[in-house]
């Protein structure tokens, strides 16, 4: 029935994992474990548990719930698409074309029976050098921060850091910013990061991962891998 020790992800359907989840038991599905997902003519992906913890940072005001609760990820990406249709991170995540595309077209190519289980997230995003607050959205897909998957704020370049944590599966992985392997995809994959702060403070970039699996930055303008996350709840 998938409870208690018996859960597996990998077996269980979309409906059990969604109740075992809304349960509170989203904990037996171990942090790693992968299911594929049929998306029709976006293909056959994988997800994985990337989260099941609730650290009492979660409860902070105005933290970003990114990577609290159970949370699923992408292993692969998605085809290859443009953060906005200009050269600018100005207005940062919100604003950008990647997150209107990831909130319509992915979403709505995911399973019913999954897509029922999905919540709304309260995304808390960074800025580049135009502007001097931080973004927040409530989104039901959304992509990972810089310290969401290295754990620290690399070169200082993400504004919003302190409003987040590292994801579990990143944690087990030992992923830092010079012990990045674990971060690598089957492509090159941006991250909802604007590359802001005291090294990169910028008005054109966002955050990315490299094939290698190392941080980087490009141009909000060019193409790159699409790897989204969302919670159960």
């Amino acid at each position: 029935d998938g409870s208690g020790e018996t859960a597996s992800f990998e077996t269980d359907s979309w409906e059990t994992i969604v109740a075992n989840v809304q349960a509170g038991n989203g904990s037996n599905y171990q942090v790693g474990s992968t299911k594929e997902v049929d998306m029709g003519s976006l293909g056959i992906h994988t997800l994985r548990v990337a989260n099941t913890s609730t650290s009492a940072e979660c409860s902070n005001s105005g933290f970003s719930q990114t990577a609290c609760g159970f949370v699923l990820e992408f292993t692969d990406t998605i085809g290859w698409k443009e953060m906005y249709s200009t050269n600018f991170n100005t207005g940062g995540w919100p604003r950008t074309i990647m997150r209107t595309y990831v909130n319509g077209t992915i979403y709505n190519a995911l399973p019913s029976e999954l897509k029922s289980g999905i919540i709304d997230t309260t995304v808390v995003s960074g800025h580049g050098s135009t502007e001097s607050t931080n973004f927040t959205s409530t989104d039901k897909l959304y992509l990972l921060s810089i310290k969401e998957v290295y754990g620290s704020n690399v070169q200082n370049g993400d504004t919003a850091a302190t409003a987040t944590r590292q994801l579990d599966y990143y944690q087990s992985q030992g992923v830092t910013s010079s012990n990045y392997s674990g971060a690598i995809k089957d492509n090159g994959w941006w991250l909802r990061t604007p590359s802001g702060g005291e090294i990169f403070g910028d008005a054109r970039n966002y955050f990315m991962i490299n094939s290698n699996g190392r941080w980087g930055t490009a141009y909000a303008d060019l193409g790159n891998g699409v790897s989204p996350a969302f919670r159960i709840g």
